[in-house]
């Protein structure tokens, strides 16, 4: 049985282009830094996401709730942005956003520390 590359997750402030997630959303961003074996499929999901917010991972093609499947690169590094949208207003803001992948260590942010 083949061992798969381990792959490592990074989570921090998003400084990118805005991905279309509509008009007037509240949202607060974060760039998903992942680093694996060239290829390697990576199933990405938000941990812990609470009631009244979505979370939205945005490649440069779709964005996905709650998770997203893609190929890493010939590099091996990939960033997208996950977006966590308030769908309900004046709802309590999380204390950190966590994303989790199969063979991966969670890895973890302070909300505050996103960007709008």
């Amino acid at each position: 049985m083949p061992i798969l590359a381990a792959l490592v997750l990074a989570l921090t402030p998003y400084a990118g282009p805005a991905a279309n997630i509509g008009g007037d959303v509240v949202s607060t961003k974060f760039s998903v830094v992942v680093r694996g074996k060239a290829a390697q499929t990576v199933r990405l999901r938000a941990v812990g996401v609470p009631a009244g917010y979505l979370a939205s991972f945005c490649t440069k093609r779709v964005c996905a709730p709650f998770r997203v499947s893609f190929a890493l690169p010939a590099s091996g590094r990939e960033s997208i942005e996950l977006a966590l949208i308030e769908n309900v207003p004046g709802v309590r803001k999380p204390v950190s956003v966590t994303v989790a992948a199969p063979g991966a260590r969670p890895a973890s942010i302070a909300f505050a520390r996103g960007t709008r």
